[in-house]
């Protein structure tokens, strides 16, 4: 059975129905004799002539008439429950109930690649749900697949949430063709599909032909040495995304590199979250070069990137060439109390106009507290960071040593 089949044969049924009882017949009613014709006929007459003097009288009855024979099936309840069937799915009762809201969500329904396949029927002529969450339904590639279908179709939906849905490659290169053509997603998330290296080209590609999104979350997968090159040259040369979230993925090294040469080049980018992919310092060096080049930035969040003192010293020495960003999440990177000192004076900086120094999880001393007060005396800023260490002393430890004599230690123990 075709779809256009599963979608006409209930509605023409519906639709035959409505007009025998607009004309005053029931379906498998028999007629009996040229009398009984004759007796129809005069009181069908007579009920006409009724209709038209009413209809004279208000001329919206047309149109009331028209619109309560077309209310059969516009919200697509019909086809949904008959595609449903042929498809042998359980008709998902939240979806029949919030078909027609703004914002439909569905997480962790258990939907499925066939559910997913059910829905798209109706949802690609909905008009009515601009914001579609299907967060963690096992919808697999070919649940991908439909729903990619459904909004190449669809020019409503403007807000996509199909994270934590196995994807793959199959279902990703579905997301991305549909992307070339649709003019009306503006965010996607698409965190946690178990896209790798193998696909970063067919991004890359969605990259430079759609001109509409601008937030694209891509965290949670698997790219790595091979993507870090393909996605810096595509955001590069991409002049619509403005916040874009690369987190817990595997970029390192060279690939961390390469993705940072272009987002330093992007001229469009707000926010970017790029924290556990294990940077280290190579890819704080890099880092670097975002604090240089980069004009338009306003959120980096590079915190959990194993980057140590010598790397947060040189992102230190490149925070007064920026007059952009305003938040800067460093935290969780074993960088030592000494350096940490280093970016809190880079924040300082005249030039430097950040405002949210998040440092969560790293040790500071005394005296890198004094500087913070210090400097929020005389800058407004937000400074955020681990435990205060502080000088202290272990004193009289029992050692037992021959016989039963015992002597003291003291142990003094700074940070």
């Amino acid at each position: 059975m075709s779809s256009h089949d599963i979608a006409m044969d209930p509605i023409m049924e519906l639709q035959e129905v409505v007009e025998e009882t607009a004309d005053g017949e029931h379906p498998g009613e028999a007629e009996e004799g040229g009398e009984a014709d004759d007796v129809q006929f005069q009181e069908s007459k007579t009920q006409n002539e009724r209709k038209e003097t009413k209809d004279a009288e208000d001329p919206d009855t047309d149109l009331e008439l028209e619109e309560e024979k077309d209310e059969y099936d516009v919200t697509g309840r019909n086809l949904y429950l008959s595609v449903c069937k042929s498809l042998g799915v359980v008709p998902a009762s939240y979806f029949l109930r919030h078909m027609q809201d703004p914002t439909l969500s569905m997480r962790h329904h258990g939907i499925g690649a066939l559910g997913a396949k059910a829905m798209a029927f109706p949802l690609q002529n909905n008009t009515a749900i601009l914001e579609l969450d299907l967060q963690d339904n096992w919808l697999e590639g070919e649940g991908g697949e439909s729903i990619a279908r459904m909004l190449k179709d669809n020019c409503f939906i403007s807000k996509l949430d199909i994270s934590e849905n196995r994807l793959g490659s199959k279902g990703g290169k579905a997301i991305c063709d549909m992307l070339m053509t649709n003019t009306t997603l503006k965010w996607i998330n698409l965190s946690g599909n178990r896209f790798s290296d193998h696909d970063a080209g067919t991004f890359a590609e969605a990259f430079s032909e759609n001109s509409r999104v601008k937030y694209m979350d891509l965290s949670k997968n698997e790219f790595s040495e091979l993507s870090g090159p393909i996605f810096g040259q595509a955001i590069a040369e991409n002049e619509t995304i403005e916040e874009m979230d690369l987190s817990w993925n595997f970029f390192r090294k060279e690939s961390a590199q390469k993705l940072c040469d272009g987002i330093a080049s992007n001229c469009r980018l707000r926010e970017v979250n790029l924290s556990m992919n294990g940077f280290g310092n190579e890819g704080a060096v890099a880092i670097a070069e975002i604090f240089k080049r980069n004009t338009t930035l306003h959120v980096l969040d590079i915190s959990h990137n194993r980057i140590g003192p010598i790397g947060a010293t040189v992102i230190a020495k490149s925070m007064d060439q920026n007059d952009s960003l305003r938040t800067l999440k460093i935290g969780y990177n074993p960088m030592g109390v000494e350096t940490v000192k280093d970016i809190l004076k880079g924040a300082g900086n005249e030039n430097c106009v950040i405002s949210l120094l998040d440092m969560s999880g790293i040790e500071v001393d005394k005296e890198f507290r004094e500087m913070k007060d210090n400097l929020q005396e005389n800058k407004e800023i937000e400074v955020i960071h681990g435990k205060v260490l502080s000088d202290y002393v272990l004193k009289t430890i029992p050692k037992k040593v021959d016989g039963d004599e015992t002597k003291e230690q003291e142990t003094n123990m700074t940070p």
